[in-house]
């Protein structure tokens, strides 16, 4: 309901806009006092253009609010830099004074990111509570918790990525088959190698990884409540060809914000006390290991929902094999020894302290634990649904805003003499076509996605909006379906003191979540022609415009 609310109030304010010109326009033509001047000629009427504009099914593109305006950039990257192509003034020197340019919406700026941290947070928080950690299945509603927050902020962080890892059809299919030899590889090494120390060489690797991860998520909560301090003002150079942005460009001038120097601080001494710890410390490790699945998340992802059937269908069965299959073969469970292995330890599963006097297998393991692939691999699957759901929402708010600056842009632009009719005219085609630029952007993003566009841009990412936030129609059942296919997976395992396979419950209720909403919306086969549009391989450069 509140989508709902949301929605028809974002179209009311754009729809009323349109009409009070419609009106104002037919009021001043009509006027006796309006001078009988010629219509001017124009390309398409304004009022039925602007009309078509709101109608869904015409609506392609995802702009944010503020990208209407042409002469407009915005700037996606999490740090504040310059590069050689933009150090322009935004005064030109035709005498014209040009406001500023506006950042693109991104997420991890947005209420909803700070929202999402404090849960994370909080969840943490009550794995240290010593009276939840003697509660039976208490460790069932911590891993859910943590789990569903790791990929909600992977997944929304990558809405903005315009650099991510594609994986392809021929990729999916070869993922089971690499998986199966690292994961026989590290069991080979703990039967015949027990004594093998890799240890100081991984402790090194995951501190240097886990004060990245630490940092990139704090960084934007920590200046957002910093104020004043966490305003960017420390400006700095950088050697030529250090830093590279998302299109490859070399980043010569930098800058950050006060509070960046306490996020390091702070993301440095967390992966340290983790390390000092030999990863023992569960809240600690489990903060860590959330962190680093949400870049993977961010990083990576699936091209289109073929390449998630095919790939996790046949990690499905990797799972199966190595949890159930293995002791058969092999004569060992291959998955849970090497998951309860000390020879690595590191943030590499989420884990919460076991009860004492258990049974089952690995009993004598001091925690329950969930691998982080059985955070990631569905969580792949969830970030593609919601990046769906961003190139088919719908804007209104973007269309409200383009009308009303094209109003402000018309009238600032005309002569003091203009009639009534002039003034009237000017200002309903510069709104009209203003909306119609925002539908047509987000009707080629649609098309795109599709593999029908023919603006020759087919990898060119485009720019996701906040509307996506209230029309998250299939990511929020497939969050649901891995809530559920996590507990029923947890259930499995309690009631037969065996370990589980996770993926062979979330990987069903999951894509069962996705196919039963696009049944009942009819829109099966555009799901499963779907290509993600959001973002390109970093093997592959956006193409830029012809001149």
């Amino acid at each position: 309901m509140s989508y709902v609310r949301s929605l028809r109030s974002q179209a009311a304010v754009a729809c009323c806009g349109a009409c009070h010109m419609r009106q104002l326009a037919v009021s001043l033509v009509s006027s006796p006092r309006a001078s009988p001047i010629p219509r001017q000629a124009v390309g398409r009427p304004s009022a039925r253009s602007t009309f078509k504009a709101f109608k869904p099914h015409t609506l392609r593109r995802q702009k944010p609010c503020n990208a209407t305006d042409d002469n407009e950039t915005a700037g996606t990257s999490g740090i504040s830099h310059e590069t050689n192509s933009n150090k322009k003034d935004s005064n030109s020197d035709d005498g014209v004074s040009h406001k500023p340019s506006k950042p693109a919406w991104e997420w991890k700026n947005s209420e909803d990111s700070l929202r999402a941290y404090t849960a994370l947070l909080g969840f943490l928080a009550l794995g240290q509570i010593p009276a939840l950690r003697t509660v039976k299945y208490a460790d069932l509603p911590y891993f859910i918790g943590l789990a569903s927050m790791t990929i909600y902020i992977g997944a929304h962080r990558g809405l903005c990525t315009k650099v991510r890892q594609q994986i392809t059809i021929k990729e999916g299919a070869l993922a089971p088959f690499a998986a199966s030899v690292a994961l026989f590889a590290g069991y080979l090494v703990v039967k015949f190698f027990p004594d093998l120390n890799l240890q100081a060489f991984l402790n090194l690797y995951f501190w240097l990884i886990g004060s990245i991860a630490i940092f990139g998520a704090l960084q934007s909560p920590l200046r957002q409540s910093a104020g004043p301090l966490g305003e960017v003002s420390l400006q700095f150079t950088v050697p030529e060809g250090l830093l590279l942005d998302d299109e490859g460009g070399s980043i010569t001038d930098a800058a950050l914000a006060p509070s960046d120097i306490v996020t390091a601080l702070v993301a440095i001494a967390a992966a340290t006390l983790d390390f000092s710890a030999n990863h023992t410390n569960f809240t600690l490790n489990n903060m860590i290991a959330c962190l680093v699945a949400t870049d993977i998340l961010q990083l990576l992802g699936l091209k289109s929902f073929r390449t998630g059937a095919v790939m996790l269908a046949g990690l499905l069965l990797y799972d199966v094999f190595w949890v159930f299959g293995s002791k058969s073969v092999i004569g060992d469970n291959v998955m849970l020894t090497v998951a309860t292995s000390d020879i690595v330890s590191g943030p590499t599963r989420l884990l919460f302290p076991r009860i004492a006097g258990g049974t089952g297998e690995a009993s004598n393991f001091p925690f329950s634990l969930l691998g982080l692939g059985d955070i990631a691999v569905p969580g792949l699957l969830a970030c593609l649904a919601l990046r769906y759901d961003a190139s088919r929402s719908t804007n209104m708010r973007a269309r409200a805003d383009a009308a009303a600056q094209a109003l402000k842009g018309a009238f600032s632009n005309m002569d003091a003499g203009a009639t009534g009719r002039q003034m009237a005219e000017a200002g309903a085609e510069a709104a009209g076509s203003a909306v119609d630029q925002v539908a047509d952007a987000e009707l080629e993003q649609r098309e795109r996605s599709q593999g029908a566009s023919t603006s020759g841009e087919a990898h060119t990412p485009f720019e996701v909006s906040d509307a996506v936030l209230q029309q998250r129609t299939y990511f929020v059942p497939t969050m649901a379906a891995y809530v559920a296919g996590l507990g029923i997976a947890f259930a499995a395992n309690a009631i037969t003191k065996l370990g589980q396979p996770a993926l062979l419950y979330l990987v069903p209720a999951t894509f069962s979540a996705i196919t039963l909403t696009a049944a009942s919306r009819g829109e099966v086969a555009r799901l499963w022609n779907y290509t993600d549009a959001t973002a390109v391989s970093p093997m592959r450069k956006p193409k830029s415009k012809a001149s």
